[in-house]
């Protein structure tokens, strides 16, 4: 019968494509395991060669050859598939994908099977967000981290800080997320780092050892007023504090009290504008405590009713978190304070209670108000986490395409592509 040429390499084509089949199917040694077995053949087969008659020596160590050469392209294939993705302990225990990890009093460290190396300062909280063959990404939402990544020739990590991204191949560096001030600090020990963001130019920041930078994306808090000294005179108090005309009629005898008591109310609102602009939350939320909450969601801006939201929530007050971030929404529909609020009542439902429904709806509403917003990327990251947590696959892979359409290299592009490719 006769075979054209291409008839031949359509079989040739076919039957490199069953082997390729048949060896995904088989159950891989280990390499070492692999390379015994290539020389143990070998060995075998020159022995054999080297006893028959002469006419039959060089066939034999033609087939010896075939033989060896086979093994190695099948060592080469397993050994250029992609490796297991990266585990880690936290201080000797399993570590899990996207379980918050929190350092109290000391410091908290995270191994990975590749030899890097995440330690916790005490009061950090971070999570793994995915892992890897080639790295992970780290979530930090408040604190500092000290991060040894070992170098290797494509690694890829990804450690994140509200909206910034910092890209790392093989270094160490400390790096700090100061959500009161919504800064990102980045110290270089060894190596160097790209930092991203929606305030960095587009291209990222790249900072080499021993440079040290601080980036933040919050527009500057104008100065608030310095508060009243409930000890000054009358005269030198606000001229609101002064009593009118018309009520200068003689005091009752528990009028005195009463009076006193004005001025420091009006010391305590003053107080904790005061604080807000110094980035000092805690005592800010006390101040808005001894004025009264009703009064203050009624009078505070957009942008101090979402900090207000948040010295709430960072001090474990989520009931009181979300009546700020709620007025937010209420009294300031359509703006940046408005749609910052969805996010961070997403996050409260997120963090907080695992109800993946109603945190992404939130981090949705965040979106859809601000596409392009310093917090786009973890919303819709996080998005992407909620709609895996809930099964819905068809969500899933919707969002994984948009997230990696935007994002790229950002920090759930990892998960976004085993999403997007059908996995569970």
């Amino acid at each position: 019968m006769d075979l054209r040429t291409k008839d031949v390499e359509a079989l040739g084509r076919r039957i490199a494509a069953h082997q390729d089949a048949a060896l995904e199917r088989l159950a891989r040694p280990r390499a070492a395991d692999r390379l015994q077995a290539i020389y143990r053949k070998e060995a075998a087969l020159s022995l054999r060669a080297s006893a028959a008659p002469s006419s039959r020596r060089v066939g034999l160590a033609l087939a010896a050859a075939c033989v060896a050469a086979a093994f190695a392209l099948v060592f080469v294939f397993a050994l250029s598939r992609p490796g297991d993705p990266l585990t880690y302990r936290v201080e000797g225990s399993p570590g899990a994908v996207g379980r918050w990890v929190a350092a109290d009093a000391s410091r908290v460290g995270l191994d990975f099977s590749d030899g890097s190396r995440v330690d916790l300062a005490p009061g950090t909280r971070a999570r793994v967000t995915e892992v890897g063959p080639l790295g992970a990404g780290v979530l930090l939402e408040r604190g500092s981290l000290r991060v040894r990544v070992v170098h290797r020739g494509d690694t890829r990590w990804v450690v994140a800080g509200g909206p910034f991204e910092v890209h790392v191949i093989g270094t160490e560096f400390d790096v700090t997320w100061d959500t009161e001030a919504e800064e990102l600090a980045v110290s270089m020990i060894a190596g160097r780092v790209r930092v991203l963001g929606p305030c960095v130019e587009p291209s990222g920041r790249a900072v080499a050892a021993p440079e040290s930078i601080r980036l933040t994306c919050a527009a500057p808090r104008a100065a608030a007023p310095p508060a009243a000294d409930p000890r000054a005179s009358p005269s030198a108090r606000a001229p609101a504090l002064l009593p009118s005309a018309s009520a200068a009629a003689p005091a009752s005898p528990a009028s005195p009290p009463a009076r006193a008591a004005a001025p420091l109310a009006e010391a305590h609102s003053a107080g904790w504008r005061a604080h807000l602009a110094a980035g000092k939350l805690g005592d800010a939320l006390a101040d808005v405590e001894l004025v009264g909450v009703d009064t203050v969601l009624g009078r505070a801006g957009g942008a101090e009713l979402v900090d207000l939201g948040s010295a709430a929530r960072l001090a474990r007050k989520p009931d009181l978190a979300a009546r700020f971030y709620e007025a937010a929404r209420q009294r300031f529909a359509g703006s940046d304070a408005a749609a910052a609020a969805a996010y961070h009542l997403g996050r409260m439902a997120f963090d907080g209670r695992g109800a993946w429904a109603e945190a992404e709806r939130w981090f949705a509403v965040y979106l859809a108000e601000r596409p392009r917003g310093a917090l786009a990327p973890e919303a819709l990251g996080r998005s992407l986490e909620c709609a895996r947590n809930l099964r819905l696959h068809a969500r899933a892979r919707e969002l994984a395409a948009r997230y990696l359409a935007a994002y790229p290299n950002g920090a759930h592009a990892g998960l976004a592509a085993a999403l997007a490719g059908g996995a569970d």
